[in-house]
């Protein structure tokens, strides 16, 4: 019998699924599905489908051992603000800054640095807070000070609330056991406002397997490319941030068996691009920051672009050009979709429409009403026009009377009511017949719209926005490779366009003085739908070994199959307050007299803790691996030689665990 895996990503434009042989590690097949935001139940179920429809005659569905979910879910609800309403209750400190819940309260309590309790937490106190946020909030995060230290207090709170209310309960040091209390605190809040989305999320891919006989386990994608049970991530939604970036990486690793190189995934909303070193992704230490909020979920160090096949193609009035980040409906599909709004391009090819702020071929879809959102006339005159057919925003000026550069379109594309169609990189795709899809007659009639208004024939507008695209990537992957990113430095900022240009400029002038290049020493591994367009020649600019593996348009799907899981985590002594020694564990502290009793102590606590994390997260064969560091100081500055050890001072010892499973068993 084969071991096989079935592997789903869903994209902010695709989803993605592949079927993987786990021990052969070779995709059996694949397909790619529109993903419908407004009902991921319908994307994983014609992903599915497309994947049931291709499954080999030689093959059982009881031989998949496992199903894996990657998704941007998680990411987009953060950035967006959506999911549940959350009530923060803190612990022992007041707020020092904004907080990603307006509904939050602060109680008496908290300890010192050492875990020791300076102040008892006022259950009565706690109760009142509670009370005031019943009714407003449907999940509540507990935040304690040096929570981590000893986390007794917001044990006990946490209890309250599940008595008092029966809402879900996040606490900050079940998610992270670094230091920084308000970025603990942003984590728990967000944990909680994650939970039902993506248990709706779970339940809906389970909902779609067990209709068709799948009954193995589902594992989800973590922020750093590893797995977790799909239990795990029902508790801990917050660690699936960036999980679909990260699907990447690891998919990337799989296609091509490298372990060096920079991954550059191409989607239709953003390029991602991130170091893989030693066989994994780098991590961001601090954490992930994301929609603005800085978190402690540990997550690969993916720089994101708002540039993809889907992004919009604009030029101003004085014919400037300008590629993304926001994303739109490619002419091509919406066409594809809707054919009458074909003879409306015509239309505004023919009448030669130049309008001065809006894009001459925007198209508004209808997605959903507004919610608590006072319309005016003209908004819910649009609004009714659009939910029977998607119109051009020229046919609309006409339909409502109005000049369309009057029309009030952006405050509803703005609220997630209507979504825009327009010119596309994927419909310059289709005029050059290298993307077949969908309605080429429409990429056409957009292109020459577009460049119309550039007052350039088509064939220079392409290679314009070809232009564009191969200098945003080529110089962001500069900035990332060179570390400006990690120095807070942007190479735009510090003039080095004039540089960036004249390497990646297109002309070359043989009577040049001087030549500007770029060797990039790692191997380009670009993934995704379009890359196979852009990178040959983004990889001659930067003079890089490009690597684009077969399947790479799945690639995000092979790395929700291709991961292991790892869990961490960390134990700590230090000096006690009055001698002796403290070893801080997740279930609080110990004292003991000799250093080595608390060393041992921690050590067999943290490799039963991060043993039973792995063993809870799905994963079998399970490997514990130890890294153990002790921090002196010097007493006096210069020491003499030989005299090191009686002048030492010790500051902590750090004890970290990491356990390592296959994500599947042969049970399964």
């Amino acid at each position: 019998m084969a071991n096989l895996a079935l592997g789903i990503d869903t994209g902010g434009t695709f989803t993605d699924g592949v079927i993987w042989e786990l021990d052969k590690r070779k995709i059996l097949c694949k397909t790619k599905v529109v993903t419908t935001r407004h009902d991921l139940h319908l994307a994983i179920d014609n992903c599915l489908q497309g994947l049931l429809d291709q499954w080999p005659d030689e093959y059982n569905l009881s031989e998949i051992k496992m199903i894996s979910l990657s998704t941007t879910l998680a990411t987009n609800a953060i950035v967006e603000g959506q999911g549940a309403e959350v009530g923060l209750i803190q612990v022992g400190f007041e707020p020092d800054g904004p907080l990603p819940t307006p509904h939050y309260a602060s109680i008496s309590g908290g300890c010192n640095v050492r875990g020791r309790i300076t102040r008892e937490v006022d259950l009565e106190e706690a109760r009142e807070a509670v009370k005031s946020l019943e009714g407003k909030v449907e999940a509540f995060a507990v935040s304690g000070y040096m929570s981590i230290r000893n986390p007794k207090q917001e044990i006990q709170v946490s209890r309250l609330i599940s008595e008092m209310t029966g809402c879900p309960v996040v606490t900050g040091h079940q998610l992270s056991s670094d230091l920084g209390f308000r970025e603990r605190t942003v984590t728990a809040v967000f944990n909680a406002r994650l939970i039902s989305l993506i248990t709706n999320l779970i339940d809906a891919v389970k909902e779609n397997i067990i209709t068709r006989g799948i009954s193995a386990p589902l594992m989800v994608v973590k922020g750093d490319g590893t797995l977790i049970s799909e239990k795990m991530a029902r508790e801990r939604p917050v660690e699936t941030l960036l999980s679909g970036p990260a699907a990447s990486i690891i998919g990337a690793m799989a296609l091509t068996g490298l372990k060096e190189g920079v991954v550059v995934d191409m989607g239709g909303t953003t390029t991602d691009i991130a170091i893989l070193q030693d066989g994994r992704p780098s991590l961001n230490q601090k954490g992930a920051r994301v929609g603005g909020w800085m978190t402690r979920v540990k997550a690969a160090d993916i720089t994101t672009v708002g540039l993809g096949g889907d992004s919009l193609i604009k030029v101003s009035s004085s014919g400037e050009l300008s590629i993304g980040p926001q994303r739109v409906f490619p002419l091509a599909w919406v066409v594809d979709q809707f054919p009458q709004l074909l003879d409306e391009l015509k239309e505004i090819w023919e009448e030669i429409y130049f309008p001065l702020e809006n894009q001459p071929t925007t198209i508004l879809v209808y997605i959903k009403d507004p919610v608590n959102l006072e319309l005016s006339e003209t908004e819910n005159q649009m609004l009714e026009l659009l939910k029977g057919s998607p119109h051009t925003l020229f046919h609309l000026g006409r339909k409502l009377q109005k000049s369309p550069e009057l029309i009030p379109w952006k405050r509803l594309v703005n609220g997630g009511s209507l979504h825009r169609a327009s010119l596309t990189p994927t419909d310059l795709l289709h005029v050059s017949g290298e993307f077949d899809r969908w309605s080429r007659e429409a990429a056409e009639i957009g292109m020459n719209i577009m460049a119309r208004r550039m007052s350039e024939d088509g064939q220079a507008f392409i290679k314009a926005v070809l232009e564009k695209i191969y200098y945003q990537v080529s110089s962001l992957l500069v900035e990332v490779l060179a570390g400006c990113r990690e120095e807070g430095l942007s190479l735009e900022d510090r003039g080095a366009s004039f540089f960036l240009q004249k390497i990646f400029g297109q002309e070359k002038d043989e009577k040049r003085l001087i030549e500007f290049s770029t060797r990039v020493n790692i191997p380009l591994i670009a993934v995704g739908a379009p890359v196979g367009a852009y990178f040959p020649q983004i990889a001659e600019r930067l003079n890089a070994p490009l690597q684009l593996p077969e399947s790479a348009e799945v690639a995000n799907a092979v790395g929700t199959v291709s991961g292991k899981v790892i869990e961490r985590i960390k134990i700590t002594v230090k000096p006690g307050e009055h001698g002796g020694y403290l070893v801080y564990t997740p279930a609080g502290r110990e004292g003991f007299l000799e250093m080595e009793e608390a060393v041992q102590l921690g050590r067999k606590i943290g490799r039963e803790h991060v043993y039973k994390k792995a063993e809870n997260s799905g994963a079998s064969d399970i490997e514990i691996m130890e890294h153990r560091e002790d921090k002196f100081t010097n007493l006096y500055g210069f020491v003499p030689e030989g005299e090191e050890e009686q002048n030492r001072l010790f500051i902590e010892t750090i004890i970290e665990f990491s356990a390592v499973g296959r994500p599947w068993g042969d049970d399964n």
